[in-house]
């Protein structure tokens, strides 16, 4: 009964999200290893973190999932999105209404 109750208890006590160091395609290292982690992410964009990035985990009905990695830190301005890859591949959504694409500049489309 005495284990029975630690082991709920331990249980109880996860953190509502762990910051973890990706480790591989799909493991994860925190407090605990992590294998077969499951990426969470808005549809339509799939990806995979290269390691060392900082992911964070969550624990869920089904399991442990991971809902992102942390941002680098790229310098945008609220409103921006940046898609980037490893590799240096890059489609950058400025708040002028250019796009830049591996550095080449598109101007935004005037209306009228």
């Amino acid at each position: 009964m005495w284990i029975s109750r630690q082991i709920i208890d331990a249980a109880k006590r996860w953190p509502a999200a762990e910051l973890t160091e990706v480790t591989g395609s799909a493991a994860m290292q925190g407090a605990n290893a992590y294998r077969g982690v499951p990426m969470a992410s808005s549809w339509g964009i799939d990806s995979l973190p290269p390691n060392s990035a900082q992911a964070v985990v969550v624990q869920t009905g089904s399991g442990i999932a991971c809902i992102g990695v942390l941002s680098e830190g790229h310098g945008l301005e609220a409103g921006e999105l940046l898609l980037y890859s490893a590799g240096g591949a890059e489609i950058y959504l400025k708040n002028s209404g250019e796009v830049v694409i591996n550095g080449q500049v598109f101007a935004a489309k005037k209306e009228g």
